[in-house]
């Protein structure tokens, strides 16, 4: 069987990534626990030396985890910098700033203050044919630039560079399939900033659902229970869709037990409806699951409070300590596609950006044909204050200041009914 929004079987995309290890000389050790849905570490050996080069994690079933870990491992090899085959260039402080694609930045006061130094850059493509390139600075995609940065780049990121992340990274059988799980990361991680924004800095009913567990379909509510039941707590689903129209779930743990100081939480966003949420439930379960295996992960909770310590509203994104009563309750009634290969889903995603003026520009980081293939994919319109809750000290962007303003038409807002009633008389 093909799993939703993949090409191959998992044994399939296993046995080409296995071949892939074997050629390059490398060995996966996978470590797993949970159950019936596991946590999985996949740590890769240079079987020559020994020398560890990296780890992934996976979610879900046994056997979805295992492969997943492994595809993440290999990912991971080729996200933390550049490749050899990357053309880059270099771009003034004072070009990026007069770029209309970088203008919803936060980094912008950077560029304005060096308007001569120069940053390395990388071409990246449009998905739309005839749409033009985009040369986009490195760091924003590479939180480790500093630590392999091109010797001409002479622009100081003391300040910019806490806002690169490599959101929009993702690995697949094809440039297809690594598309939409890319492009999946990048609208769920806007969903949840939105969804902060709302609900942290705003009015809680300006953004999100929370979605009854009697009112999910039946074969959902049952692997909500089995989760339930296999961490022994209550788990809450939020729909963080916004006016993207993809859906976007957010699954949480009602309390915060011993040792705890951040509410857990998994992430989920894809056409499927009843698969964003599966992702996030799996998501969440993997985010508990894990310090089991790497004990020094439950420190990471701590280290971000500190972070935020002087900024109380951030501290509570952080926290993620929802208010149920203030939030709006709906009925599961989302409408799924039929399963569809990744080309096509790839279209429809584009497409509905594209109807939004989301721009989206890709560049592939390795390509193994008949493999895999890992690519960067960047939007820089889409909401990044996720960021806040790794510690970063940062206000959100322009949709998410829009949101707060009432312009954004998420749904049930204001700005969505005068959408649809515009989009009427049209």
């Amino acid at each position: 069987m093909i799993p939703l929004e993949r090409e191959r079987s998992l044994d399939e995309a296993e046995r080409a990534l296995r071949d892939f290890l074997d050629a390059q000389g490398w060995r996966a050790e996978l470590e797993r626990v949970g159950a019936p849905f596991a946590a999985t570490i996949c740590s890769l050996y240079d079987r020559a030396d020994g020398r560890l080069l990296g780890n992934g994690f996976g979610k879900g079933e046994a056997d979805p985890s295992r492969v997943g870990a492994l595809f993440e491992a290999v990912e991971h090899l080729f996200t933390g910098k550049a490749p050899a085959h990357a053309v880059l260039s270099l771009r003034s402080g004072a070009d990026c700033l007069a770029d209309p694609l970088l203008a919803q930045l936060p980094v912008r006061a950077a560029f304005a203050q060096q308007p001569e130094r120069r940053l390395a850059c990388r071409r990246y493509r449009a998905f739309a044919v005839g749409e033009p390139d985009a040369v986009l600075p490195l760091f924003l995609s590479y939180p480790t630039y500093l630590d392999w940065r091109a010797p001409q780049d002479d622009f100081d990121y003391a300040s910019a560079l806490r806002f690169g992340s490599n959101n929009g990274t993702a690995i697949g059988s094809s440039l297809a399939e690594a598309a939409v799980h890319a492009i999946g990361e990048l609208i769920e991680r806007d969903a949840w900033s939105l969804f902060l924004v709302g609900h942290f800095l705003g009015d809680p009913a300006a953004h999100g659902y929370l979605l009854p567990a009697q009112e999910l379909p039946a074969a959902l509510a049952r692997r909500l229970a089995e989760a339930g039941a296999q961490l022994q707590r209550e788990i809450v689903l939020i729909d963080a869709t916004s006016d993207l129209g993809v859906p976007c779930i957010i699954a949480t743990a009602s309390d915060l037990r011993e040792g705890e100081s951040l509410h857990p939480c998994g992430y989920g966003a894809s056409l499927y409806p009843e698969h964003a949420a599966m992702r996030a439930i799996t998501e969440l379960v993997q985010a508990l699951e894990l310090p089991h295996l790497r004990p020094r992960l439950a420190g990471y909770s701590q280290a971000v409070l500190n972070a935020l310590s002087a900024y109380p509203k951030l501290r509570d994104c952080a926290v993620f300590a929802i208010d149920r009563a203030r939030l709006r309750r709906r009925r599961w009634d989302f409408q799924a596609p039929p399963p569809l290969p990744p080309t096509e889903l790839l279209e429809r995603l584009t497409a509905r950006l594209r109807a939004r003026g989301i721009d989206l520009h890709y560049a592939i980081n390795h390509h193994e044909p008949g493999r895999f293939c890992v690519i960067n994919v960047v939007s820089l319109a889409l909401e990044r204050f996720f960021l806040v809750c790794s510690g970063i000290v940062m206000a959100p962007g322009q949709r998410g200041r829009d949101l707060l303003a009432g312009r954004l038409p998420v749904p049930g807002s204001a700005a969505a009914l005068d959408r649809e009633a515009g989009l009427t008389l049209a």
